[in-house]
């Protein structure tokens, strides 16, 4: 049988409580959000898609101490990988889409979606333009539909929105 301490990994459980307090601060933000207006309240409330967000980060971050159970190599493999120091495109991946969140009141969100599409691979290293150019602009274009047509939800228009409608 195995010592209770062994079912958990320590630094991930620290991650994990981490990582559940910010989805406990943020879910309070979400119940400060504007009721919508009967005449609009035919679909689903602001409040939905963050908190469905929120409740699916909290359960993955329930496994996450757990997770070297689960792992070739369990707590010295993950030990091991995490002592490599972040690579700089992933700071310049955060920033790029930093940059894209804090421009969607300009931009709308359906321009930025083409946006954070076409200039994330392109930032990875993406350089088939046969395959960019129709994933920048048919994947935007199918959420868009998706969220707008099936679940009702409408995206910020931002400043150019009445061109992309």
């Amino acid at each position: 049988m195995r010592p209770a301490a062994s079912w958990v990994h320590g630094p991930d459980l620290v991650l994990a409580l981490v990582v559940l307090a910010a989805c406990g601060v943020l879910y309070y933000v979400t119940t400060t959000f504007d009721a919508v207006s009967p005449l609009f309240a035919d679909n689903l409330p602001p409040s939905w898609f963050p908190r469905l967000m929120l409740w699916s980060i909290a359960v993955l971050a329930l496994a996450l101490p757990f997770e070297h159970l689960f792992v070739a190599g369990g707590r010295k493999r993950l030990d091991e990988d995490r002592t490599d120091r972040v690579k700089p495109i992933t700071l310049a991946t955060a920033g790029a889409l930093l940059i894209v969140v804090l421009a969607v009141e300009l931009v709308g969100m359906a321009l930025a979606s083409v946006l954070v599409s076409a200039l994330l691979p392109l930032l990875w290293g993406e350089r088939r333009y046969k395959v960019l150019v129709p994933f920048a602009i048919l994947f935007p274009a199918a959420v868009t539909a998706l969220f707008s047509r099936v679940l009702k939800i409408y995206f910020e228009p931002g400043l150019f929105g009445f061109w992309f409608g």
